[in-house]
């Protein structure tokens, strides 16, 4: 069995720091993504489809994203497999879907196709009445297994220790990782494309062949990548060595011409340091949309505060003087120190 496993696509999700034009050919992408995906999967012989959660982002989506998203479902003709997620509580599926369409609850807790069964995300009760050692099992979840502290945590073991799972297939958590637990494979497939820049990284979906054994494989989609460059400016001066900082700090990100990409630029300047922002954005902005973030810090110049007279600041200075530590580590903490006296942000 061939099996395609995604989540988190977030229909209907804008990043709206882009002009309203890149917003709408943004989701215009998407959308053809979506319908080469399932296009691709048919053609490719997948025999099922599992959506882990977060299908749509609210339930304020246009018709037509809607419309789009479920032609796709009806072309394909195979099985599609799906679990609310987080977003989904508020989106209201009782539009008619097509029949190949599952959502997987508790009035409805498995699937069966051949020899796999096909688990959503029920009640321990509702798996014992049902679970077959017979047959392979696989559990489709949508939250965080990792931090306890979310308000979207699962307890794995509530599932892994009493049951087996020969695949978990996982939605909620943004990028692709894989574990295993008890015998069991655990595996985020990521979300299909990125909303912003809090999600950088390569987007895609999970091929999961099930014979024998159970054999992934990630599968990257191209699309636009949202792409955060930190660039270290300090002991630069000269307009045309941070120009030329930042243009070798976007080839070692591989940043393309489609992408998304913002600078920031960190370090310590001083008041001579020709940044020229509204300059190098334009210099450096070869790209469908680019940001420039200056998080750079002034260079205290230490001299001057030490001959201030009735100053905290100067004692500070000349404690850190009489420490023993090595020269970089007290220019370091004077630094920091003076920053943290002065009520600034602290750049560590």
């Amino acid at each position: 069995m061939k099996i395609l496993h995604t989540a988190d696509i977030h229909l209907g999700a804008k990043n709206t720091k882009l002009p309203l034009e890149k917003q709408i050919q943004l989701r215009n992408e998407q959308n053809l993504i979506i319908s080469n995906l399932f296009k691709q999967a048919y053609q490719n012989d997948f025999d099922i489809i599992v959506i882990c959660g977060d299908l749509f982002h609210s339930k304020n989506i246009q018709s037509k994203i809607i419309s789009n998203f479920f032609d796709c479902v009806k072309n394909f003709s195979r099985p599609v497999l799906y679990i609310k997620g987080n977003h989904d509580e508020k989106f209201d599926f009782a539009e008619k879907i097509p029949s190949n369409f599952i959502i997987l609850d508790e009035e409805n807790p498995y699937f069966i196709l051949n020899n796999v069964m096909f688990w959503g995300q029920v009640k321990k009760e509702t798996i014992l009445k049902f679970y077959s050692n017979e047959m392979k099992n696989i559990l489709l979840l949508h939250g965080d297994i990792i931090k306890k502290n979310s308000n979207d945590y699962i307890d794995i073991n509530y599932y892994i220790n009493n049951f087996k799972f020969d695949y978990i297939a996982l939605g909620h958590v943004h990028s692709y990782s894989t574990m295993n637990l008890n015998d069991s494979l655990l595996v985020y497939s990521g979300s299909l494309f990125s909303n912003g820049f809090d999600e950088t990284g390569e987007k895609g979906y999970v091929e999961v062949n099930i014979e024998n054994s159970i054999d992934i494989k990630f599968i990257p989609i191209k699309n636009r990548k949202y792409v955060i460059c930190n660039c270290d400016i300090t002991g630069l001066n000269k307009y045309s060595q941070i120009l030329q900082k930042v243009k070798e700090e976007l080839d070692v990100y591989n940043c393309k011409q489609e992408d998304i990409v913002r600078v920031i630029l960190t370090g310590y300047v001083n008041d001579e340091t020709e940044k020229y922002l509204n300059i190098l954005e334009k210099d450096s902005s070869n790209f469908f949309y680019f940001e420039l973030k200056d998080n750079t810090k002034l260079k205290i110049d230490f001299e001057k505060i030490k001959n201030e007279e009735l100053s905290f600041k100067a004692e500070f200075l000349l404690l850190v003087e009489q420490n023993e530590e090595d020269i970089n580590v007290k220019n370091k903490i004077s630094q920091i120190g003076i920053e943290a006296l002065r009520g600034d942000d602290i750049l560590i």
